[in-house]
């Protein structure tokens, strides 16, 4: 619609007050309770679980068993938690991002902060959980462990001294499982959070321009569903390798307390390992970065190939265009066949280093002629096994982080991108419907015509060789006016040039002419989607534009033309709930068009009109509707 604002979502722009600690902590706080038997006020199971509960996820037992008992579907599913929607973290997100373009500026800001601010109190929760799992498996196999095979080997043991100590150790190993899946708990609808917030402000983003030749479908497409995956894993991953260092200097401690000076051999061997895993992983991340700019042109490439379809086929370019979509696809194979062989090179070597540190702790200890007794070796294997599982998960998360911090930098470039102002303006006259005077428009941007640093240095590098080869060659200079190719591309091409005409209300006017003549740009001009260099464009009220292609999703009639509008039934009439495919593959030519038009004038002010659906009295209906439309102009 032109003249009105760019869909938001409700409230999402809208800045909040600065809420108390018992409004921002108080659900959290809830769930810190053991068990919560009475609390089923929320329409979400998760909300109302206890610490044990959310930790084991057995909150979710009812809904298994009713999908046991009966299958699942969208209407009994609980409803989504509201502290997971979109709208509420996208919210809190928007005020955050606003005040660090605020406080810094738009190509200063970093999205990384922002991120850290929005989720970095249950990322602490989360190291704290991590932190009582890691005491938790090094106290059991280390010190327990130990004791319970002293134990053993003295004569006159007491037996309820070894049964305190086994009860312990079960303990101690409950303890850490209860915690290791407490942090899984709060990185997954962290991750949740994290996701939906920061796709809908980049989705809101989108939206809200007219329209997008500053980015690709393909980049747009990878954003939402790669980029968002890759926000996913970061926030489910990272969190945990946090815990590494002081994870290293208990073990590294105690196996020196024990075994002596040749346990730092194996820790050493740890050491020398996280290194070579964080250059794995960058390799890793430098071959998945490649591999995304070739998806983009791959899923660009798609799209002009199904969009362009009959053409295509009339001119007989199928081969052409599968071998140009099959080389792309080949070039993006091999680097995720890279990529692939790098992560599990990466993921293999996990296990081998604890081997390879006993293995040498103890060749050492042994070679230096020191005292190994079997509580001593079995303590040492214990710790380093202990350490295997945190340095495991080490190439996943430095994997996770490499890509997350592309994604940010694509999802900033969206975030920090503004639309440009309307230049549609209101006429004088209030007959006038639509006016253009002596108007020139383009389809680029000045934003897209800043020339990078690198650009510039390419047309330096092209005018020295110009100059030099005007400098020893004898032909005549150039003509007068005439610019260069670094000249031309400051200025931006016009499509549309001095454009002048007047609709008024209750004339119809016709333009014609040839394919790529304009007609299109002339109606994206009207839009308000193209950018004017100079002259008036002008349009009084609203419009409402109905391509030539219809675009129909796959749904019914009703979902077609209400977008999420509230359903009137005397209004839309019968037989709404009609099944579309895809392109309207449910209808006879010409009614694929009919829900867009209807959609079209459901969403603008108009008399109340019933047509019934599935007959050619649809069609009179819509020829009766567009007549009292024209006629009103």
């Amino acid at each position: 619609m032109v003249g009105e604002g760019p869909y938001l979502i409700s409230d999402l722009d809208q800045r909040g007050r600065r809420r108390s600690f018992a409004e921002r902590y108080d659900p959290s706080l809830k769930t810190m309770i053991p068990v919560r038997p009475c609390a089923r006020l929320a329409p979400n199971p998760v909300d109302d679980a206890g610490l044990l509960s959310f930790a084991t996820f057995s909150w979710l037992t009812p809904v298994m068993v009713k999908g046991y008992r009966q299958r699942l579907t969208v209407d009994t599913l609980p409803p989504l938690s509201t502290y997971d929607s979109s709208d509420t973290n996208a919210k809190r997100f928007r005020v955050l991002w606003d005040e660090e373009v605020e406080r810094v500026g738009p190509e200063k800001a970093s999205l990384s902060r922002v991120v850290w601010k929005f989720q970095r109190t249950r990322v602490l929760m989360d190291i704290v959980a991590n932190i009582l799992c890691i005491i938790m498996a090094a106290i059991g196999p280390t010190v327990l462990i130990h004791q319970i095979l002293q134990q053993t080997e003295r004569t006159s043991g007491k037996v309820w001294v070894g049964i305190g100590l086994c009860i312990a150790l079960f303990a101690t190993e409950f303890t850490k499982v209860f915690f290791w899946a407490l942090a899984w708990a709060i990185n997954y609808r962290t991750a949740i959070r994290l996701k939906v917030a920061l796709s809908t402000l980049v989705f809101e983003n989108l939206v809200s321009f007219k329209t997008l030749t500053h980015i690709s479908v393909g980049e747009v497409l990878n954003i939402l569903s790669s980029d968002s995956y890759s926000l996913f894993e970061a926030a489910l991953f990272c969190p945990l390798p946090a815990t590494i260092p002081i994870l290293m200097v208990f073990c590294a401690a105690y196996a020196f307390f024990i075994l002596g000076p040749t346990a730092l051999i194996g820790i050493s061997v740890y050491v020398i390992f996280i290194p070579v895993q964080m250059f794995m992983a960058k390799l890793n991340s430098a071959f998945r970065r490649s591999a995304i700019l070739v998806t983009d042109k791959r899923v660009q490439t798609m799209n002009e190939f199904l969009t362009c379809i009959k053409l295509i086929k009339m001119y007989a370019w199928e081969k052409s265009f599968t071998n140009t979509i099959q080389d792309i696809r080949r070039r993006e194979r091999k680097l995720l066949e890279k990529a692939g062989f790098v992560q599990s090179g990466n993921s293999a070597l996990a296990p081998i280093v604890s081997t390879i540190a006993i293995v040498l702790t103890f060749s050492c200890h042994i070679l230096l002629r020191r005292k190994l007794t079997a509580p001593v070796a079995f303590s040492v294997i214990a710790m380093f096994n202990v350490m295997k599982f945190p340095i495991a998960i080490l190439p996943f998360s430095i994997k996770a982080m490499a890509e997350v911090n592309v994604s940010l930098r694509r999802m900033k470039k969206i975030l920090i991108d503004k639309s440009p102002p309307s230049y549609i303006t209101q006429p004088e006259d209030p007959d006038t419907v639509l006016l253009l005077a002596n108007a020139t428009l383009t389809w680029e941007h000045e934003a897209s015509r800043k020339s990078t640093p690198k650009k510039l240095q390419n047309q330096k590098r092209h005018l020295c060789k110009k100059q030099r080869s005007e400098a020893y060659s004898e032909r005549s200079p150039p003509a007068k006016g005439a610019t260069g190719p670094e000249e031309q591309s400051d200025s931006l091409k016009s499509v549309l040039h001095s454009i002048s005409f007047v609709v008024r209300k209750g004339k119809i006017l016709g333009i014609c002419g040839n394919v790529g003549s304009g007609k299109s740009s002339l109606l994206a001009a009207l839009l308000g989607q193209m950018q004017l260099q100079k002259g008036v464009v002008a349009v009084n009220g609203t419009l409402a534009y109905v391509s030539q292609q219809a675009w129909i999703f796959h749904g019914n009639v009703r979902e077609n033309i209400l977008f999420g509008e509230k359903y009137d039934h005397q209004r839309l009439g019968s037989g709404a709930s009609t099944s579309l495919g895809g392109r309207g593959r449910g209808l006879a030519w010409p009614a694929p068009s009919t829900p867009t038009v209807s959609s079209t004038c459901w969403m603008t002010p108009c008399r109340p009109w019933t047509p019934t659906w599935g007959s050619t009295s649809l069609r009179s209906a819509l020829r009766r509707r567009s007549g009292e439309r024209r006629s009103s102009w």
